[in-house]
């Protein structure tokens, strides 16, 4: 593995934006592959269409439980640090954000948190208000696409739609696909995941 001290702006400003820099666990990788994306075993058309048409926007944290995969908060991130690990074509399942979609995240959660007691947070269901919240943010925010090279960050407000772009014909890359390291450091509550303000960086 790859080991040594983050430094740059980004840590710079993240550490400024959060008062202190968190421990990191260590990271994950994110690595496709020319052709993605394919079907999944026992994956419904439905969520492959889903990946192929929408990116597979999500929302970091929401993790999908039991046999109807409701959505619960399980994960407060502080923010989403993405490190481009080796050279590939601009257009080869480049990371996709919605722009402002934090915004609309923010308010929608906001809505429900406020009428549930702050200590049933974590078990709150959040299946329908995500829903609705990622219709509206396709509906109103534009799509960016954030290729990156080896030497760059890409930072991410934890609360902002995000997915990974399918991988055209023709797009080149080397043996070892497109590879991004990404830190998601938690906060301790839902609350301080709550009211992270926004980044500047």
């Amino acid at each position: 593995g790859v080991s040594g001290p983050l430094a740059g702006s980004a840590v710079e400003a993240l550490t400024a934006w959060l008062g202190g820099w968190p421990a990191l666990h260590p990271a994950q990788v994110s690595v496709t592959y020319p052709g993605y994306p394919r079907p999944r075993d026992q994956e419904s058309d439905a969520a492959f269409r889903y990946r192929v048409k929408r990116d597979a926007a999500h929302v970091d944290g929401l993790l999908a439980e039991g046999p109807d995969r409701r959505r619960y908060l399980r994960e407060p991130h502080a923010f989403i640090l993405g490190l481009p690990l080796n050279d590939a074509a601009a257009d080869a399942a480049p990371l996709v954000v919605w722009e402002g979609s934090h915004r609309i995240i923010h308010q929608r959660f906001a809505e429900v948190f406020a009428r549930t007691p702050e200590e049933d947070w974590a078990d709150t269901d959040l299946t329908e208000v995500y829903q609705a919240a990622r219709r509206e943010v396709f509906e109103t925010c534009p799509r960016v696409v954030l290729p990156g090279k080896p030497g760059e960050a890409m930072v991410l407000h934890p609360h902002v739609l995000h997915g990974v772009a399918p991988w055209p014909s023709g797009a080149e890359a080397g043996p070892d696909g497109r590879m991004i390291a990404y830190f998601r450091p938690q906060v301790r509550t839902i609350r301080q995941w709550l009211d992270l303000a926004e980044i500047s960086v």
